[in-house]
């Protein structure tokens, strides 16, 4: 009797590993299966925004992000919830718990709800896309990514930053129908303002005329005056311009211009410092 029974509990223990292998086995075949779903439907929004011609490619790039994210979690919450139930969880009193434990930790929790709110309203105004330059909290930096809950911004000098979206108060976009570069050059005091300012004129109609400078969408202005400084006439250029070439208009200008002044012999002031000796003669008595 007792070896009847020693073999009935052998073959339980045999029955019961080969259940769990078999239901180790499908766990797997639901995440390769999972993978597979996720890579397709991502292939097929890229292919369905690359057809539709309604939207900019920054919009189209940002659409692509947001939709692969909620793509992802959506299908792994699903192969998750279906993979607890191969293993006999009770999957809808597993989120009646979780749904009471939510309301324990709410209030803890605030903080990511206010991201995920914020990245909602970025996304229907469209603050800004993937691939914007803009400027959040004194940073300054190119959009990698945008998420419901974090934003991701690579600066010039290569750094990433993540940012939370909660946190984001200001945003200064510098990719939105153009950008407006800045050009400040300084002339001595001793020259002639007028003419000056005329040999100005002349060299950014000639650069846009031209074509000399890349990136340009209108005639450079020159503004005139801006600043009477300690050993300069400041004078301002300013250049609508694409989006993201500003900077290039800027260095390019200020090139032309420095050739420019060197052809009409305008000088471009630097630092002086006039230093006085006084000499004291004493009397001979």
């Amino acid at each position: 009797m007792d070896k009847f029974n020693e073999k009935m509990e052998a073959i339980k223990s045999l029955e019961w590993l080969i259940d769990i292998i078999g239901h180790i086995g499908i766990s797997i075949v639901q995440i390769i299966i999972a993978g597979i779903v996720i890579k397709l439907l991502n292939a097929f929004i890229r292919k369905s925004l690359k057809l539709n011609n309604k939207l900019t490619e920054r919009k189209k790039q940002t659409l692509s992000e947001v939709l692969s994210s909620v793509i992802k979690y959506t299908v792994w919450f699903i192969v998750i919830c279906s993979i607890l139930t191969t293993f006999g969880v009770n999957v809808t009193s597993l989120i009646a718990v979780a749904g009471v434990g939510s309301v324990a930790i709410g209030f803890g929790a605030q903080s990511l709800v206010q991201d995920v709110i914020t990245g909602m309203f970025i996304l229907f105004e469209d603050q800004f896309g993937v691939g914007d330059i803009i400027t959040v909290d004194m940073l300054t930096g190119t959009v990698e990514s945008i998420g419901l809950r974090s934003t991701r911004i690579r600066s010039a000098d290569g750094d990433l930053h993540i940012i939370p979206n909660g946190m984001i108060k200001i945003i200064t976009n510098m990719s939105k129908e153009f950008n407006r570069g800045t050009i400040d050059i300084g002339v001595a005091y001793e020259e002639n303002i007028d003419r000056v300012i005329d040999v100005m004129k002349d060299e950014v109609a000639k650069i846009y005329k031209e074509k000399t400078v890349s990136g340009l969408i209108a005639e450079p202005k020159v503004l005139g005056i801006i600043d009477l400084a300690d050993s300069a006439v400041v004078i301002r250029i300013l250049a609508d311009t694409d989006i993201g070439e500003n900077w290039q208009v800027e260095r390019e200008i200020r090139r032309l211009m420095k050739k420019r002044f060197d052809k009409e012999n305008i000088n471009i002031p630097y630092p002086k410092r006039v230093i006085e000796i006084v000499e004291n003669k004493r009397k001979e008595a």
